[in-house]
């Protein structure tokens, strides 16, 4: 291992040099910024204006199914897969199509930043909706760029870093700095403020190069040679047909709910139409690819037609061949797999909405903290745990192995979420803790009172935790994909992380309505205890498939 490093350093030097001096390195930093500030505006300073003006929490949860956009965003890559400008263009697709979303998203949040709620919480829903679908699209295309610029892996791994960079400095814009500002000169200007840096972004897609990647006329059909053309269509089409379901059920009461909140109950949505969801989005999916892999063995090979570019054969390649490869290879355990990965991240990710009310409100067992307390809490005290958690997290794995450190993050990720219950019932253990630690004094020194002294505490190690278990998920859901279909089947599986999380976000918040903050996070501890034995029956399956493949390990 010292050789290794001492043969690395001159090469990192010369990376690090490289980086400094080249144009798409900076590019890359404003398009990171320019991704991460509508998530930071419409999932947390959106929140937050909504929690100071009294606006439920069942509705704040309804309204983070924005996000859905970003769980979804698998479904429509494919349209931007052409690598031919529109109009002819002399500036490439990916530049072409950033600067379109970029424009469409400065206008969104132009709009929402003459927002009046607690009125018209509709609109703001289908704006939310707009900027969240039109951000997801912008994603799609910048890793697209990301990819095709990039000169070789280390160049690649530079633009990776920075990219991410530019994301936690939206984070930190889009909580701390916000707070801070929405505290002296109120929301619709802080809006408006955001709203001019992200036009400012814009810069960054001039100082992007064009990419120069030519169209290919490569065979489609990987998976599912033996299938029909006729049967690989009618197969695509079932899937979106129950995709199709699932957005109607889930876009009628989003808006009903809104609307007309008398008659429409989360907690009953969830408990009767939102098996329907994940059943005809998720298990459907696996059904179809599933039997086409059943037919695909069971019936001889078919002599392959010229090449068919339809939107249907598009989609076949973008959604079922990755699926059916997963499954193939798989096999049974794909269920196993399927239920960690909808699981895992379930109760930060649930838990994420609620942050702000939780922290600002005064009802339900809320804390009542100013605006400035919290950034200075989550929004800054916060980043630098998820940071840390991170960083232990990467040298866990490097000592212990992926599959340990995946489970322990699951159980602590559960397990912190009875900090915030102990807080939301005046903080008892957490006094107890901070008292034996002598960390109530150290905060003394800093001129913060017990109340801050619990809130910074309590964050912190949650916001470790959670840093530790998003490392190791990573990690685990990169090792479960082909690399022949790694960009879709990950950008499958990460959809999958946030499905549950965010269908299920309305259903806490009207547990929060009827008993409080204190029984919703005992809740959402135990469903991490569900996830958290999940992960341990996977990490006695990968040992067990290790044990038997030992050159696969």
């Amino acid at each position: 291992m010292m050789s290794d490093t001492n043969t690395n350093k001159p090469k990192t030097r010369h990376a690090l040099k490289m980086a400094m001096k080249d144009r798409q390195v900076l590019a890359m930093l404003l398009l990171g910024l320019a991704s991460g500030l509508p998530y930071a505006a419409v999932g947390g300073t959106l929140n937050a204006w909504l929690s100071t003006v009294d606006v439920k929490p069942v509705a704040i949860g309804l309204l983070s199914w924005a996000f859905l956009a970003y769980a979804f965003k698998f479904m429509w890559a494919s349209a931007f897969q052409s690598r031919k400008t529109p109009f002819n263009l002399n500036i490439g697709p990916r530049r072409f199509w950033m600067f379109v979303f970029l424009v469409l998203i400065t206008l969104g949040l132009f709009v929402l930043s003459f927002s009046n709620p607690p009125n018209d919480l509709a609109r703001i829903g289908l704006i939310s909706v707009l900027i969240a679908v039109f951000s997801a699209s912008f994603d799609i295309v910048l890793a697209a760029w990301r990819i095709e610029v990039a000169r070789d892996d280390t160049h690649l791994d530079i633009l990776s870093t920075v990219e991410q960079f530019g994301y936690r400095i939206a984070s930190l814009i889009g909580g701390f700095v916000a707070l801070l500002l929405a505290d002296q000169i109120g929301w619709r200007l802080t809006f408006l403020g955001g709203t001019a840096l992200m036009g400012l972004t814009v810069i960054g897609v001039l100082l992007a190069k064009p990419t120069q990647v030519k169209e290919t006329s490569e065979a489609f059909i990987r998976q599912g040679q033996n299938l029909t053309d006729k049967q690989r269509r009618l197969g695509t089409v079932l899937i979106l047909m129950g995709w199709a379901v699932g957005f109607y059920l889930i876009a009628s009461f989003m808006h009903g709910a809104l609307t007309d909140p008398d008659n429409h109950s989360a907690r009953d949505f969830i408990r009767y139409q939102g098996p329907i969801v994940v059943g005809v989005t998720v298990i459907w999916l696996g059904v179809v690819s599933a039997g086409m892999i059943y037919l695909n063995t069971n019936q001889p090979p078919q002599t392959r037609p010229a090449e068919d570019n339809g939107v249907l054969s598009i989609l076949y390649q973008a959604i079922v061949e990755p699926m059916m490869e997963l499954i193939g290879r798989l096999r049974w355990a794909v269920i196993l797999v399927l239920a960690v990965v909808l699981s895992y991240r379930f109760t930060d990710l649930i838990w994420g909405s609620f942050a702000y009310p939780f922290y600002l409100g005064e009802n339900y067992g809320a804390l009542g903290h100013s605006l400035t307390e919290v950034g200075f809490a989550s929004k800054l005290m916060g980043v630098i745990a998820t940071i840390l958690g991170i960083a232990l997290g990467g040298l866990a794995m490097l000592r212990f192995g992926r599959m340990p450190v995946f489970f322990v993050g699951a159980v602590l990720a559960a397990s912190t979420n009875l900090l915030f219950a102990d807080l939301a019932i005046g903080a008892p253990v957490t006094d107890k803790f901070l008292g034996l630690s002598q960390l109530d004094d150290l905060f003394a020194v800093f001129q913060l009172d017990i109340r801050m002294a619990r809130l910074t505490t309590v964050i912190f190690f949650e916001n470790i935790a959670v840093g530790l278990a998003s490392a190791a998920s990573i990690a685990y859901l990169s090792s479960i994909v082909n690399k022949d279909y790694a960009a879709v089947q990950y950008a499958l599986l990460v959809s999958l992380v946030m499905l549950l999380g965010v269908l299920g976000r309305p259903t806490i918040g009207a547990i929060i309505e009827s008993d409080g903050f204190a029984k919703a996070f005992i809740i959402c501890a135990a469903l991490g205890g569900v996830a958290s034995v999940l992960a341990l029956i996977e990490w006695i399956r990968v040992a067990k498939t290790a044990a038997h493949n030992p050159a696969k390990e």
